[in-house]
């Protein structure tokens, strides 16, 4: 039988686009601060468990508006329910966001070094990557650049993430208004790590209506495995993405345990946020100490400048089976990883095994 030669059927996108790098040939014992999961599943789990028991009509398809967590999410952010779209995590709002309004070649606009994601889906979706680099070393947006670009590069999205991954650093409510005002874009806000910060730019849909906001449960709710996130727009926008997105994209149990960590563990999510808080401070002193240069986060990671060993001081971590997100190799982050805060007990199990490698180092120099 003639093999067929199926590579001349994929598309020019499926032949350009890499993938989102994960770090491979992790033991399942690690302890890992690569992924800005929060260190704890939600308080109310076991309760969840013993009740979903009871009650899960598994072999059934779930509501397809998601009606019940659609007014939980609303109550919480102060908007109405047909201001809500749910998807299938951010990184699904994102995909939404595209294919709602990308024809092939429309332009759209990230400020690197940013959260991936914006740019990988959006090429999936035959968009046009226009960047506006951060400032160096503060990190800040250069919003007079995004404004320009906006305007002379007819940009149909700008991304902005506040605050920021990689790097943990925000933007003032004010600029991000002036960049909604003067651009003539939609502008998506990706509050995904807002809990960390305190600061939303929800209050601006009352009188923008080229906003979106984009969240996940990921973060705030410690429910980054079942892959939960939302869009807040205004209700002619949200109609849309409604009709774009999947109709039954979230599962049963995913949207069901959305639902009961928003009804029933608020306080265990405060508690949560409030020690990683308290902890982020505590591990930027201790890197401080220790030498290295960090950058002042409002997220539950820390953006931390190594040097020329941070590869080398990954690898030996990742030998000890410890697991950070090395950044040095990329544009912008030269020299730096990012690092997850955890639990006071792990994140000083990092402190040392760091410590311990830097000694060996040193020996090896001596």
């Amino acid at each position: 039988m003639k093999k067929m030669k199926y590579q001349d059927y994929y598309s020019n996108v499926a032949n350009k686009i890499s993938p989102y790098q994960w770090e491979e040939g992790i033991p399942s014992n690690a302890l890992r601060f690569d992924t800005n999961t929060l260190p704890f599943p939600p308080s109310c789990l076991p309760e969840f468990f013993k009740k979903i028991k009871n009650d899960c009509p598994i072999n059934d398809y779930n509501d397809p508006k998601y009606s019940k967590l659609k007014y939980l999410v609303a109550d919480c952010e102060k908007v109405e329910p047909n201001m809500i779209s749910i998807t299938n995590s951010g990184d699904e709002a994102i995909d939404v966001l595209a294919k709602t309004f990308f024809n092939p070649g429309d332009n759209f606009l990230v400020t690197p070094p940013s959260y991936e994601m914006f740019t990988l889906q959006c090429l999936i979706n035959n968009g046009n990557l226009i960047e506006s680099p951060l400032l160096d070393k503060t990190y800040d947006v250069n919003y007079k650049d995004i404004i320009e670009k906006s305007r002379s590069k007819k940009i149909k999205i700008i991304f902005l993430c506040n605050p920021n991954n990689p790097t943990g650093t925000v933007i003032k409510i004010n600029t991000i208004e002036e960049i909604i005002n003067k651009s003539g874009s939609i502008v998506v806000v990706d509050e995904v790590y807002r809990e960390f910060y305190g600061k939303s730019s929800v209050q601006l849909l009352k009188k923008y209506n080229n906003l979106v906001i984009l969240r996940s449960f990921s973060k705030f709710g410690a429910i980054a495995g079942v892959r939960v996130g939302y869009l807040i727009s205004n209700p002619d926008l949200t109609l849309k993405f409604e009709n774009i997105r999947l109709p039954l994209g979230v599962g049963y149990l995913s949207c069901k345990l959305a639902e009961y960590v928003l009804k029933y563990d608020k306080a265990g999510m405060r508690k949560q946020i409030e020690m990683i808080k308290l902890e982020r401070k505590k591990l930027s002193e201790e890197f401080s100490k220790i030498g290295f240069t960090v950058l002042p986060s409002y997220a539950n990671f820390l953006l931390v400048k190594i040097g020329k060993n941070a590869e080398k001081i990954c690898g030996k971590l990742k030998q000890k089976g410890i697991i950070i997100r090395d950044r040095s190799k990329k544009k912008y982050l030269e020299g730096c990883v990012r690092i997850t805060v955890k639990s006071n007990k792990e994140n000083m199990f990092l402190i040392k095994a760091i410590k311990e490698v830097l000694n060996e180092e040193e020996k090896k120099i001596i």
